[in-house]
């Protein structure tokens, strides 16, 4: 639970000023002189509103001020999935809450209780509760880029994805992927081709046998890279609910020792999804597969 994670984590409070005043003050000048530049401050004094505050380092790591500035409207959609209406303290948030941000778009807590992280989008929260007189701020490490749709989409405009995609529908799997929540590591094209031929004509051939490859790489719950850690088993909705197994360094994350996570966090409105190198197949069909001969 979200009270549980905040016994271990400072809890930062700034009384006496309006949302803006308090921003400046914590040091978050980017997002004040972003929500300016895009006409926001006054918006953002209007109401009351819950904050996640990106720092600047965040803001500076997405992009150079020009950079940033080039295209107001796409901005603006930016800063507005950063704020939500009315008060949302530590206490009331809980894992896999989404609440509706000004943008429209829904924004997704999860709380990892074994290394006491909190995030919001994947982002991880650094202060809590820094109060305001017309509403609180959150301080996150990085700028929440809103979702353009679900698994579904995201796989289907991904041409990276294509095989994934054509083998989803061949499965007829579109409806486990709109779960919600949902973690999906995603081989890629070329993972795909890493395969024998023989292989992928068993796949392609036993659709019930294809299903579970494919179910082995979706996991019921969401698991932001954030959350991961070393020797961590996840379940997968396969039907055996067989386990993944993680190995995270500072090398970065492997799935079961030979698949290798190469872009992590890619958001969704249903969960998130991680592309990975190889396909990840059960231990039980090794033998099937004729592998580890």
């Amino acid at each position: 639970m979200f009270r549980y994670c905040c016994i271990f984590l400072a809890v930062h409070c700034v009384f006496g000023g309006n949302l803006v005043e308090v921003l400046q003050a914590n040091g978050e000048s980017r997002l004040v002189q972003y929500a300016t530049a895009c006409g926001l401050a006054d918006t953002i004094l209007g109401g009351t509103f819950t904050i996640f505050a990106p720092t600047n380092a965040a803001f500076d790591a997405l992009g150079t001020e020009q950079e940033l500035l080039s295209d107001k409207t796409v901005l603006t959609t930016i800063l507005l999935y950063h704020l939500t209406n009315g008060v949302i303290r530590s206490t009331d948030a809980k894992n896999e809450l989404t609440v509706e941000s000004v943008a429209g778009l829904k924004v997704r807590f999860n709380i990892y209780e074994h290394n006491n992280a909190v995030t919001v989008e994947g982002a991880k929260i650094s202060k809590f509760d820094l109060d305001a007189s017309n509403g609180i701020v959150h301080v996150i490490d990085k700028v929440m880029i809103p979702p353009t749709g679900g698994v579904v989409d995201l796989v289907s405009g991904n041409k990276d994805l294509s095989t994934l995609l054509s083998l989803v529908q061949k499965a007829n799997i579109t409806g486990i992927i709109q779960s919600d929540p949902l973690t999906v590591f995603a081989p890629t094209n070329a993972a795909f081709s890493r395969l024998s031929s023989n292989v992928l004509n068993r796949l392609n051939s036993d659709t019930a046998l294809l299903k579970e490859v494919l179910e082995y790489h979706l996991v019921p719950h969401t698991e932001y890279s954030p959350g991961l850690y070393n020797r961590e088993y996840l379940r997968t909705l396969d039907a055996k609910r067989d386990v993944i197994r993680l190995s995270v360094s500072g090398r970065g994350v492997s799935v079961n020792s030979y698949g290798h996570v190469i872009t992590a966090d890619i958001p969704a409105t249903n969960g998130v999804v991680h592309l990975i190198d190889h396909v990840l197949v059960p231990l039980r069909y090794w033998r099937t597969f004729g592998f580890g001969k």
